[in-house]
């Protein structure tokens, strides 16, 4: 992954046990440090170079492909090797981690009924107070996902009408809302406004 790519997904610190295996031989243990959907620290006494193929093991997440991209002074870095379906995964994995308040309506969100809404329209309050007007495509008890002018970072919280939620994913037209369980539900009439 292009260091560019790599620093435009967000870090989270993790204190989880792993099990690093290196160029297919060797095995490690060692500790996360932090984790993004792009890369990973990790302290552990691995005899390691840049540009080793390691796999690591966390507990409670995928075991994941990376190379590693430096040398740390009790550990190293390493970039992921993921395709986008994997990265989908783990993104929500980790949102499951940072974001326990939403962790019902993630759990549940494929056993929802979702409906197709048309051509209705909802305002967005983002969390830095911006506004943004999108194209609600499916909507169900516990999320939407939407058309957009722009995708906000993923993990952001934002307001969808008077629902409060965090963006969980992008999509090719724009992005997934999950809804923090509890938020405040308006009527349809009050969130979506046909245009």
């Amino acid at each position: 992954m292009a260091k560019s790519d790599a620093r435009r997904y967000r870090r989270i610190s993790l204190d989880l046990p792993a099990s690093i295996t290196v160029n297919a031989t060797e095995e490690f243990e060692g500790r996360l440090l932090n984790i993004s959907p792009g890369d990973f620290a990790v302290i552990s006494d691995a005899k390691i170079v840049q540009g080793d193929a390691v796999v690591i093991r966390i507990s409670g997440l995928d075991e994941i492909e990376a190379t590693v991209a430096r040398i740390l002074p009790d550990g190293f870095a390493a970039s992921f090797v993921l395709s986008k379906g994997r990265r989908t995964k783990l993104t929500e994995q980790l949102m499951l981690r940072v974001n326990e308040k939403y962790k019902d309506g993630l759990e549940d969100r494929r056993e929802t009924l979702r409906h197709r809404v048309g051509q209705s329209r909802a305002s967005c309050r983002l969390g830095d107070g911006t506004s943004l007007f999108v194209k609600i495509i499916e909507s169900s008890a516990n999320g939407v996902s939407v058309d957009a002018p722009r995708r906000p970072p993923i993990g952001s919280d934002i307001h969808v009408g008077r629902r409060r939620g965090v963006i969980l994913r992008h999509t090719q037209r724009g992005f997934v809302v999950v809804y923090e369980a509890g938020a405040e539900e308006q009527p349809a009439g009050e969130i979506l406004r046909a245009v």
